[in-house]
């Protein structure tokens, strides 16, 4: 994405025009992605209280913290250091950086940072709220306990969950997403955020009563390792809940057309999803073209520009059938294996 960048055209912002609908991408914002800047509306700190939740991810052992700028009970910035292996982690804007880079993650790097609250409930919207529910078989309101979120994005899933009581919610992301979460829904006291690999959580096994995913251990390298790992951080009598793409559901030539996109510049991708989205009228009168222009058919223009851009800019995407992920569950020795209705969602308990 870094040489896509440099190659956008100078213009102040780009426009989505969809049946008198308007979506205005500020250019500079698009450009400034990948900056470490940030005009967070409150200092971004680390709560102390996660200290008691996170371990050295190399050797599982406890962590020494060394404050360099506290804010109030909080810490802005400092280093989390192993006390059996030494290895240190810096705290970056009150983010814990258990990760050296975001690796193949950057196109959700951008994507999270430039969409950074387009899927959050705002007022009497219920989608979000409605989506966790349909993809964890859980009412936000009875989650209880201490949650982790294994991909946590811009905080989507956080911010719904942050208004229950009795819960304490962490969310870790291996891409630069976590900027945009901790904006979005770090400063509440019941919140952590972390960024950290899936395949190396920084948390002790048994830690968690409820771990979901959803639509994450897919963009993966080896999503069924990933699941295993999760599965080692639910307590006894806990549960577990993923969400991954089904096989046979998309049309055939999305995962064709994937084979170019995936190599492509984010900000190109990001262009060619902004065009598709200008197209879409076209499918009311001309019934094979999203055949041939597979895209998102989601209503709201912003939602489908990101919807589109989400599909075809990952470096990794599989696809599985519900009995692959029914036998991951059973592999595991998950006991209540549910499978849900939205495909496909698949919850269990640890025994």
């Amino acid at each position: 994405m870094h040489g896509g960048q440099r190659a956008v055209p100078q213009l102040s912002f780009l426009t989505i025009l969809t049946n008198g609908a308007k979506i205005h991408i500020p250019m500079d914002k698009l450009l400034r992605i990948r900056s470490r800047s940030t005009s967070y509306s409150e200092t971004p700190s680390l709560k102390e209280s996660l200290l008691n939740l996170i371990v050295c991810p190399a050797c599982h052992h406890n962590l020494d913290l060394t404050i360099k700028k506290r804010m109030d009970r909080e810490i802005e910035h400092g280093f989390l250091k192993c006390k059996q292996c030494s290895a240190a982690y810096p705290i970056v804007r009150g983010i814990p950086r258990f990760v050296t880079s975001d690796h193949y993650t950057r196109s959700f790097s951008a994507e999270w940072n430039l969409f950074s609250t387009t899927q959050l409930d705002r007022g009497t919207t219920t989608g979000t709220r409605e989506t966790f529910a349909e993809k964890t078989g859980l009412s936000p309101d009875k989650v209880m306990g201490k949650v982790l979120e294994a991909g946590c994005g811009m905080g989507r899933f956080l911010e719904v969950l942050s208004h229950s009581q009795g819960v304490t919610v962490v969310g870790f992301d291996l891409s630069l997403a976590v900027e945009a979460a901790y904006k979005n829904v770090g400063s509440r006291d019941n919140v952590h955020i972390l960024q950290a690999d899936v395949m190396k959580p920084p948390f002790n096994e048994q830690s968690f009563d409820l771990v979901y995913s959803l639509g994450v251990i897919h963009h993966t390298s080896n999503p069924k390792e990933a699941f295993m790992k999760l599965v080692s951080l639910v307590r006894r009598g806990g549960q577990i809940a993923i969400w991954v793409y089904q096989k046979y559901r998309r049309p055939p030539l999305s995962d064709f057309y994937r084979i170019f996109t995936s190599r492509m510049p984010w900000s190109t991708v990001l262009a060619l999803s902004i065009l598709l989205s200008h197209l879409y009228w076209l499918q009311k009168h001309w019934s094979y073209f999203l055949v041939l222009f597979p895209m998102s058919t989601l209503a709201d223009p912003e939602r489908r520009v990101l919807d589109t851009l989400d599909w075809y800019s990952p470096k990794y995407q599989f696809k599985f059938t519900r009995g692959d992920i029914v036998d991951w569950f059973l592999e595991a020795g998950l006991q209540e294996i549910e499978v849900l209705s939205n495909p496909i969602s698949v919850k269990g308990r640890v025994t």
